[in-house]
């Protein structure tokens, strides 16, 4: 198989909170984890079956190499959904981030890329 992603992917096991933009009522949920992570996009655990071009806002908690703990904001949107035992793999596709956490999330990468 041809691998067609633009960037690659790292395991990345981490906390994730999500809210859905397209919902008003729509509350921050924390998902079980992120399953994987890239430039491009995630994959992460939910507990809620959501439809493909779900817009999603995620917090993601993540550690760079000077072992600091930043928080950083994405916009994605939902791209495939898988049933699991508990929860839902969900890949989605960022489709916004801003410049500051565009860096913080590649040195990210990189840290766990190494």
């Amino acid at each position: 198989m041809i691998e067609k992603r633009k960037h690659p992917r790292y395991e990345a096991r981490s906390l994730i909170k999500y809210k859905k933009l397209d919902d008003p009522l729509s509350s921050w949920q924390t998902g079980p984890e992120i399953k994987n992570i890239s430039l491009g996009g995630l994959l992460f655990s939910a507990y809620e079956k959501m439809s493909i071009g779900t817009p999603l806002i995620f917090k993601l908690q993540i550690f760079i190499e000077d072992s600091s703990v930043k928080i950083i904001g994405l916009k994605a949107k939902v791209v495939g959904v898988e049933d699991g035992i508990v929860s839902y793999d969900t890949r989605a596709a960022f489709t916004e981030i801003s410049n500051p956490d565009k860096v913080f999330l590649k040195q990210f990468i990189n840290y766990i890329g190494s």
